[in-house]
């Protein structure tokens, strides 16, 4: 599985850096796919610029955000993490809970061949 390395002291530049390692190794790099989890579907992509996990709707004219919401982005700048908030998923119908290093676990076990 993944070796990225995540602490609290990580840049958002170094963890790009290693999230676009990860998806340039499995193929995926500057490609839009898509990760289901828990019967959820989300929409991954890393480029040059950023890492976005996006939440799709199956229903896209259902509010918020059409067709979804993002979860995650990560930056050069900046790291904004909504994959896993305080409160238990089953109190925040938006999260995923997951962690940003499962969500890559997840996405390299679905990618790796």
């Amino acid at each position: 599985m993944t070796s990225l390395k995540i602490t609290p002291q990580t840049s958002p530049a170094a963890l790009l850096g290693q999230i676009q390692a990860l998806f340039k190794e499995l193929g995926l790099f500057g490609r839009a796919v898509q990760v289901s989890h828990q019967g959820r579907l989300y929409a991954v992509r890393c480029d040059a610029e950023a890492f976005t996990i996006y939440r799709l709707l199956a229903q896209c004219h259902i509010p918020p955000g059409s067709p979804g919401w993002p979860v995650c982005l990560v930056t050069a700048e900046t790291i904004l993490d909504e994959t896993s908030p305080p409160q238990l998923p089953a109190e925040d119908e938006f999260a995923s809970g997951l962690s940003l290093s499962e969500w890559l676990q997840l996405i390299e076990k679905t990618f790796r061949t």
